[in-house]
């Protein structure tokens, strides 16, 4: 009968500690085993950002698009570099280092072009820069996640990212799914420098949920200086280039 006791304690202390050690050594994998992958979201970043210089004057000449990039694994007590390729150098419409952005291995970007110490997600700086190049096209540049000491490419369907530029008018991604309320279901680039123009908006990639005022106040401001213009000019209403009216209907 003392045997019959024993065994089920005995048997249940040996399912414990294989437990314990199956999770130690799932753990150990995991932080040994660290990986990057590009930050995709149903609100937010998805698996591209469209970026144009039309929005600003022409005493801009550069701008900034950030990239955000987590990490599968721990943190770590010091910044761990990111190893980030440019896939589509030299095919047509890609954009050339020095050019239309600040390289990679440019030495002020290298130090923004890492996870910091302590974190497990980053934003990367892109810098555009306004060449006269772009005036009338729009580049690329593809992106991927490569392996270094710290980090292994992550999860495979966010490995691959891709940033563009122009100079000229882009229509915001999220136009049909949130701008379009406030706005109106058309879109066209004499409709978008209106809009620029008689309200002052300039970022359409963030679209002001949480200020419905605001909202309301953009709609109200944009339908108000079309009739203004409309009004002053009757024979020559705003149109777009092919001809068609603009409105915020």
């Amino acid at each position: 009968m003392r045997k019959i006791t024993y065994i089920p304690i005995f048997l249940s202390i040996l399912f414990i500690n294989l437990i314990s050690s199956c999770k130690e050594n799932e753990m150990d994998t995991y932080e040994n085993d660290p990986a990057l992958y590009f930050e995709n979201k149903n609100y937010g970043q998805k698996d591209s950002i469209n970026h144009s210089f039309f929005i600003y004057n022409e005493d801009v000449t550069f701008d900034t698009v950030r990239i955000v990039i987590c990490t599968m694994g721990f943190p770590t007590d010091y910044d761990r570099p990111i190893n980030l390729i440019q896939t589509n150098t030299g095919k047509p419409n890609a954009a050339i280092p020095g050019t239309h952005f600040i390289a990679f291995d440019d030495p002020e970007m290298q130090k923004h072009i890492c996870i910091p110490a302590g974190e497990v997600r980053t934003e990367i700086p892109i810098v555009f820069l306004r060449d006269k190049s772009i005036a009338d096209k729009e580049v690329r540049i593809e992106l991927t996640i490569g392996c270094n000491e710290y980090f292994r490419p992550g999860i495979n369907e966010w490995r691959d990212f891709v940033v563009t530029t122009t100079d000229m008018a882009i229509k915001p991604n999220n136009w049909d799914t949130q701008w379009r309320r406030a706005f109106g279901t058309t879109w066209g680039s004499v409709k978008m420098k209106f809009i620029i123009n008689s309200t002052g908006l300039t970022d359409f990639n963030n679209y002001p949920t949480n200020d419905p005022g605001y909202i309301n106040w953009l709609k109200s401001t944009a339908k108000q200086a079309l009739i203004d213009y409309n009004t002053a000019h009757p024979e020559e209403p705003l149109c777009e280039a092919d001809g068609s009216p603009v409105t915020f209907d």
